[in-house]
């Protein structure tokens, strides 16, 4: 009997390596602000005994032991961006030119993932030890999921934004330009019928274009591994699940169907793990008690580039105020030294974000930023650039958290009119009510991605109970309109009887 602690641990054991399941992560867009999101999930994943193996550009500093990275050579992921790259409107053909931009990346990035040795490798590993699973990011191109079709493995597909107007079909979610918003526009919440008719023009415009363009990705997986294939039929039937990096709270209600699970601001760290925030940046905090406000671009946008003009605006209008700047900026040297001005090179977003020294945030809408803004209940001055970064701005608009200023409209004036209406009581007790709303879910959003993905690990025919049948449906069949046409046809079809009857006869 003196065995049995030993025998029983053995047991417990071997029953937690039966379940171990082998993870495949493919995550060759360069941009970090986009891993930022995944690295919680593959590296949880790995923490809980999973063999995960990651295709990316980005190293993970002190990975799990079962976490192996297959790294791709070339450009990272920070500062790629100048700030006069800002696009000024949202007209048609700058969505539309979006779109061409956002498909030459895909097409380069998979070049680069087929030309590397990774592929063979993979397809190698998965001869010795099968994989059980493709964790993909879902953004620009299909491409990749060449190999799942390859390798007869179930996909789950990641997004660090909202979906773009191609991803619906795929999970049959509905999509309805007159009150869902694309990833690409940004408008208020209850469309004008302008804007109703440019969501649905471009929201449409881009689906053709991305079916247009498809036959690359079918061209690539031809070459490189020998497949006859459609990688808008194979996004059909491999999906199982699909993640997306927003909040209703935030993002606004809409359908889902249960392929499609919310995870915004699942980046976001708990606990004890916040960066500590430099002694300079803690020293000018405890300087002074007036409103401290909190610049930064993100990672793909080099602050520093702002124009002469742009700068000494926001610097004036801020002289004029009760107000101190932290200014994340990209360069070793200081643009000048002031007691109401620091800016450091780097500082530790979340950790500013969320101490109640820091007042105000101004960003540029990216997602993280955004969603961390939120969880801290910090109203945001919100400088969009590009792609959804549109669409976050107006969603702090739309819950009274935020204010957009555009970058070509940057003047002192302009600047002045924004911080004092930001800096009204209401904004902070609108962003913390939205922040209790945020952070109160039945399971915090790494949890509930950690389950649904061992869910579908763990019971073999969730995979395909997940996927609706709906996603082959002719969309004749689809809209019902096969039933409207007959409905229409026998209530007309009498009427026509009686009226040539009474022409003949009467």
């Amino acid at each position: 009997m003196k065995f049995l602690p030993l025998t029983y641990f053995v047991f417990i054991l071997c029953l937690g390596l039966s379940e171990q399941s082998n993870i495949l992560g493919l995550f060759p867009h360069f941009g970090y602000s986009h891993f930022k999101v995944y690295s919680p999930i593959l590296t949880t994943l790995a923490e809980r005994g999973h063999n995960v193996t990651v295709v990316t550009y980005i190293k993970t500093p002190d990975p799990p032991r079962n976490y192996h990275e297959l790294l791709l050579e070339g450009k990272g992921g920070t500062d790629v961006f100048s700030l006069e790259d800002h696009i000024p409107s949202r007209s048609l053909w700058t969505l539309f030119m979006e779109f061409y931009i956002l498909h030459v990346e895909g097409q380069k990035s998979c070049e680069e993932f087929y030309n590397s040795p990774h592929v063979e490798e993979i397809i190698r590993r998965h001869s010795v030890s099968p994989y059980d699973m493709i964790i993909l990011e879902i953004f620009n191109t299909d491409c990749y999921s060449g190999l799942s079709y390859l390798l007869q493995v179930p996909v789950v597909g990641l997004s660090s934004c909202a979906l773009m107007p191609w991803h619906y079909a795929r999970v049959a979610l509905p999509d309805t330009p007159s009150y869902i918003q694309s990833e690409f526009i940004g408008f208020a919440e209850e469309l004008s019928w302008q804007e109703r008719l440019v969501n649905f023009i471009q929201s449409n415009g881009n689906k053709i274009l991305y079916r247009l363009t498809e036959w690359k990705d079918n061209a690539m997986i031809k070459k490189y591994l020998n497949l006859d294939v459609d990688v808008r039929e194979i996004a059909k039937t491999m999906t199982s699940l699909v993640f997306v990096n927003q909040h209703y709270s935030l993002s606004g209600n809409r359908p889902l169907s249960a392929q499609v699970k919310e995870i915004g601001g699942v980046h976001i760290p708990t606990g004890n793990k916040l960066p500590s925030i430099p002694k300079d940046i803690d020293d000018f905090l405890n300087a002074s008690n007036e409103t401290v406000l909190f610049i930064s671009f993100g990672s793909m946008l080099r602050g520093s580039t702002i124009s002469k003009d742009k700068f000494e605006s926001i610097v004036s209008a801020v002289k004029k105020l009760n107000l101190r700047v932290i200014w994340r900026w990209d360069s070793e040297k200081a643009p000048f030294t002031s007691s109401r001005f620091i800016f450091p090179k780097w500082a530790p977003q979340f950790s500013l974000l969320c101490d109640p020294r820091v007042n105000i945030f101004w960003g540029h809408g990216g997602m993280l930023g955004t969603t961390e803004a939120v969880h801290c209940g910090k109203p945001l001055i919100v400088t969009p650039f590009y792609g959804d970064q549109f669409l976050n701005g107006k969603a702090t608009e739309n819950r009274k958290v935020g204010i957009v200023l555009n970058y070509e409209t940057i003047s002192e004036e302009r600047v002045l009119e924004v911080l004092r209406e930001i800096m009204r009581a209401r904004y902070g007790e609108n962003a913390k009510e939205l922040s209790k709303v945020f952070r109160n879910r039945e399971k915090s959003p790494l949890s509930k991605a950690i389950w649904w993905i061992e869910h579908v690990l763990n019971e073999n025919i969730a995979k395909d109970l997940l996927r609706t049948k709906v996603v082959n449906m002719n969309w004749f069949i689809y809209y019902s309109l096969d039933s409207i046409v007959l409905l229409i046809f026998s209530a007309v079809l009498p009427i026509l009887i009686i009226y040539t009857v009474k022409i003949r006869y009467f």
